[in-house]
């Protein structure tokens, strides 16, 4: 089974479009569309474009502090590392993929696109539940998925993730998962920084 959900959102400090959460205990795969919170080509001032060469990525690596956000806005923080679960990106770094994303938000002169999976491994013998996954982009905010998660003890579920921006440069993305274990324990799992390479 195969549960879509998209992270729909034009600013990075408004509440994604999402309706009720989504219990999902049987599924194995899911799905998140998302889009660069920076306007689209053509809205930011920076001047000339820089022309990078193809394969480029972000540097320099690991990323440093993310951009300050606004007070209460998410920020990304360093992978973690845990006994009780590990994230793997699947591939890292990302080739730039150039295949439309089928949401509003990247339909508007977001032509450059990344495809990847994120594998949840549950290395203990407890059930985990998410019931929230921040994404970021760049170290920025971008939407906030109330999407159930369930992995049941040393079980495995996979998110395709899907990025689109209106610019070709180098970029990176991170998830961050937060839950609870079944002793009702709270978890919180920042997923590896991915590198998303230029056209």
């Amino acid at each position: 089974m195969i549960i879509a959900s998209c992270g729909d959102q034009p600013s990075p400090t408004v509440a994604s479009p999402v309706g009720a959460p989504a219990v999902a205990t049987s599924a194995s795969v899911f799905i998140d569309m998302l889009a660069d919170p920076a306007g689209p080509l053509g809205t930011l001032a920076d001047g000339a474009p820089v022309v990078y060469p193809p394969n480029t990525p972000p540097s320099p690596w690991p990323p440093g502090p993310p951009p300050k956000a606004q007070p209460g806005v998410p920020v990304p923080t360093d992978p973690t590392a845990s006994p009780t679960m590990h994230i793997n990106v699947e591939p890292e770094p990302v080739t730039h993929s150039g295949v439309p994303i089928p949401i509003v938000s990247c339909q508007t002169n977001h032509p450059y696109t990344w495809y990847y999976e994120q594998v949840l491994v549950n290395d203990s013998g407890l059930a985990i539940t998410f019931n929230q996954r921040e994404n970021f982009f760049d170290g920025r905010y971008t939407s906030t998925n109330p999407e159930v998660i369930q992995i049941r003890g040393n079980g495995t579920v996979r998110i395709q993730t899907k990025w689109c921006s209106g610019y070709g440069k180098p970029h990176y993305a991170q998830t961050r998962f937060k839950g609870r274990l079944e002793t009702g324990e709270p978890i919180e799992v920042s997923a590896p920084w991915v590198r998303l390479l230029t056209p």
